[in-house]
């Protein structure tokens, strides 16, 4: 039995590594437009919260994006408190885990963790500045991958109902 996160099929598997590398190219080109370095973080967090379907899972979409929203927040703030060491990266990854589990978005744990790594351990930031960057990054990712899952989903449902309606109209024919 496949879960609600894994594809059930060859086509769905095309489907969803569709997604994801249109949500991290769009990523990529957007965060490119703030004229700021490194959009790879962006194309990760998109990648990350992609979803193979969003129809049926709109409220774990966005619990994934809200933990990664929070995991690059705290990643931020331990950054400049700690600094860019192992610590910090210690640090954050437990705050945030416990945030993630006190406001009940314990099944996106591993999306936020990866941001709180994507803001504090990369060796280029420089002072809070750098820190913001990141955080741009996730978020630009995060809102890629919703907005490419939505367009996908609203695709495939008229795809669906036209081949219902077909299926309708050769039923009647018959």
């Amino acid at each position: 039995m496949a879960t609600p996160q894994t594809p059930t099929s060859h086509f769905d598997a095309l489907i969803f590594s569709a997604k994801a590398a249109i949500a991290a190219v769009a990523a990529v080109l957007l965060f490119g437009l703030t004229g700021l370095p490194d959009g790879i973080w962006a194309a990760v967090s998109a990648v990350i919260v992609t979803q193979p379907s969003m129809h049926p899972s709109v409220k774990a979409s966005l619990t994934r994006v809200i933990a990664n929203l929070i995991g690059a927040s705290v990643g931020a703030i331990i950054g400049l408190a700690l600094g860019y060491e192992l610590l910090a990266l210690a640090v954050g990854v437990l705050v945030t885990g416990m945030i993630c589990h006190f406001t009940k978005l314990d099944d996106a744990l591993r999306p936020a963790y990866a941001a709180v790594v994507i803001v504090i351990m990369s060796p280029d930031i420089q002072g809070w500045h750098g820190l913001l960057d990141r955080v741009l990054a996730v978020f630009l990712g995060c809102v890629c991958a919703l907005v490419v899952g939505f367009v996908c989903d609203k695709i495939a449902t008229l795809f669906k109902v036209g081949r219902k309606e077909n299926a309708q109209t050769n039923e009647g024919n018959e």
